[in-house]
C-alpha cells in the first residue's frame, strides 16, 4: 500500500483549495479557464474538479450550446447565516454557499440596555426560526458571520472597548453562538463584514476590481472605513485599521466622545449633523428646519436632505460641509493608500448626491492627479443588506480556505 506523506496531504489541500478559490471568485468557469489560471496540466486540474465535485462542493453548469459545461459553486450544497448587530436593530439572513440571501427577519434592540445574553439569544431564535422556514437541518449550516458596530478582537471572537455597548467588552460572542449552533463563528466589526460585502457582490465586482485595492468608508453615526488591499481585507496589527473617524481636522476645537478634540466624527458624523440642526432649527438660521422642530419633528440627516432638496440654504450647506471635511481626511488617504475605489456607505448616504459630489470634490482637489487619475468615487449598492451578505462572504472565505477545502476533501474520502 502506497503511505501518503504529510507534504503530499498539504499539497493537496493547497490545490484543492486554490482550484476552488479559482472557480468561487471567478465562475462560472470552464476546465480549460482554470488550466490557464492555475497553469497545472490538463489532467491536474480534471482530477481535482472530479474530487470537488465528489463532495458536492461544486456543479456542472451546462451552456446553451448543451457541449462544454462551466463548473460554479453548488450554492445549495449547504447555507451559512449571515448577522449584522446595529444600535436599534438585528438583521439576520439565511445564504447560500455563495452569499445570496435566501430569507432573512430582523427586530428591535437596544444596544445600551440590553445585556449582550439577551440580544444574541435574539439572534439565535432568528437563526432557528429561518432554518425551519427553509426545511434545512443543523448538519448543514457551515458557520454563522456577526458584524458588531465596535472594534474586534478577530482572532478571539470579542468586541474591545465598545464605546456604546455597555457590558461588551470581552464577551465571548463567537464562543456563545458556537456552543449554540455547534459550528464556526467568525466576528468582525460592521464595516469590514460591509467591505467585504462590496468586494464580493457590490461596486468592486461590478468594475472588475475584485482583486485589487479599494477602501469602503462608513458615514453614519461614526465615521469608519474598510480597506482591502489586493483583493485581501487588511485589519491591521490590532483589528483597528480604518478608524478614520478619529483623525484630526487641522484647527477644529469641537470634543470628540474619545476625549481628544476636532477629530473628523465630531465634526462631520451624523451626531455631529443632529446637534447643527437642532441649534439652526431653534435660532431660526433654518427655516424649513425651525418649522420641522415647531410640529414636532425629529431631528435626523434624512430631515436634513429634505431640507437641501427643498432649497434651504442652512440644510444645504450642513451636507455640502459634511462632505467635503469626510473628502479631506479622505484625500489624505489617497495620497497615502492609492486605492482604486472609494465607495461610501452608510447612513449619511440619504443626504443625497450633493453629499457624494462634496467628498468627491475634495478628494480630487487635495489629492496629487496621479493618485486620482483613475479613482473612482461611488455610493453603496446596498442598503440594509450588504452587512449580512458581507457576514457571510466572511465565514465563506474561512471555512472555504485552502487547508479547510482539502479537509473536506480528506474527510468525505476517508
Amino acid at each position: 500500500m502506497k503511505t501518503v506523506s504529510i507534504d503530499d496531504q498539504q499539497n493537496v489541500s493547497t490545490t484543492a483549495g486554490r482550484i476552488f478559490k479559482i472557480i468561487r471568485d471567478h465562475g462560472p468557469l470552464l476546465g480549460t479557464d482554470i488550466v490557464r489560471r492555475t497553469g497545472l496540466a490538463k489532467s491536474t486540474v480534471s482530477a481535482y474538479l472530479e474530487r470537488l465535485l465528489a463532495v458536492g462542493l461544486l456543479r456542472e453548469e451546462v451552456q446553451e450550446s448543451g457541449k462544454r459545461k462551466k463548473l460554479k459553486v453548488a450554492e445549495s450544497a449547504g447555507y451559512v447565516v449571515g448577522v449584522m448587530i446595529g444600535q436599534t436593530k438585528v438583521h439576520v439572513a439565511l445564504c447560500d454557499l455563495e452569499a445570496e440571501i435566501i430569507d432573512s427577519l430582523e427586530g428591535p434592540i437596544d444596544l445600551l440596555r440590553e445585556t449582550p445574553e439577551c440580544i444574541l439569544g435574539r439572534v439565535v431564535g432568528f437563526a432557528r426560526e429561518l432554518e425551519q422556514k427553509a426545511g434545512l437541518g443543523p448538519s448543514a449550516l457551515f458557520g454563522l458571520g456577526v458584524g458588531l458596530p465596535c472594534p474586534v478582537d478577530y482572532v478571539n471572537g470579542v468586541p474591545v472597548n465598545p464605546p456604546v455597548m455597555p457590558g461588551w467588552d470581552r464577551f465571548p460572542v463567537a464562543r456563545f453562538l458556537a456552543q449554540e449552533f455547534t459550528c464556526p463563528v467568525f466576528v468582525d466589526n460592521d464595516v469590514n463584514v460591509m467591505t467585504l460585502a462590496e468586494r464580493d457582490k457590490g461596486k468592486v465586482l461590478e468594475h472588475g476590481h475584485r482583486n485589487g485595492s479599494f477602501m469602503l468608508v462608513k458615514a453614519g453615526t461614526g465615521i469608519g472605513a474598510g480597506i482591502v488591499i489586493d483583493g485581501e481585507l487588511y485589519r491591521g496589527a490590532k483589528g483597528a485599521a480604518g478608524d478614520i473617524g478619529h483623525i484630526g481636522l487641522d484647527g477644529d476645537s469641537t470634543v470628540c466622545r474619545c476625549g481628544n478634540t476636532g477629530c473628523l466624527e465630531a465634526v462631520a458624523g451624523g451626531r455631529a449633523l443632529v446637534a447643527r440642526a437642532e441649534t439652526a432649527a431653534r435660532s431660526g438660521r433654518s427655516p424649513f428646519l425651525a418649522e420641522a422642530l415647531e410640529r414636532g419633528a425629529v431631528m435626523t440627516p434624512s430631515l436634513l436632505a429634505h431640507g437641501a432638496a427643498s432649497g434651504d440654504e442652512e440644510c444645504i450647506r450642513f451636507v455640502i460641509s459634511s462632505g467635503t471635511y469626510i473628502g479631506d481626511v479622505l484625500a489624505k488617504l489617497v495620497n497615502f493608500f492609492n486605492p482604486e475605489m472609494i465607495i461610501i456607505s452608510g447612513g449619511l448616504t440619504c443626504l443625497g448626491e450633493r453629499f457624494i459630489a462634496s467628498i468627491r470634490e475634495s478628494v480630487y482637489r487635495r489629492s496629487t492627479p496621479l493618485a486620482t487619475s483613475d479613482l473612482i468615487i461611488k455610493q453603496s449598492s446596498f442598503v440594509e443588506s450588504g452587512g449580512m451578505i458581507g457576514a457571510a462572504v466572511l465565514v465563506l472565505d474561512e471555512v472555504f480556505s485552502h487547508q479547510n477545502v482539502g479537509n473536506l476533501m480528506r474527510d468525505h474520502e476517508g
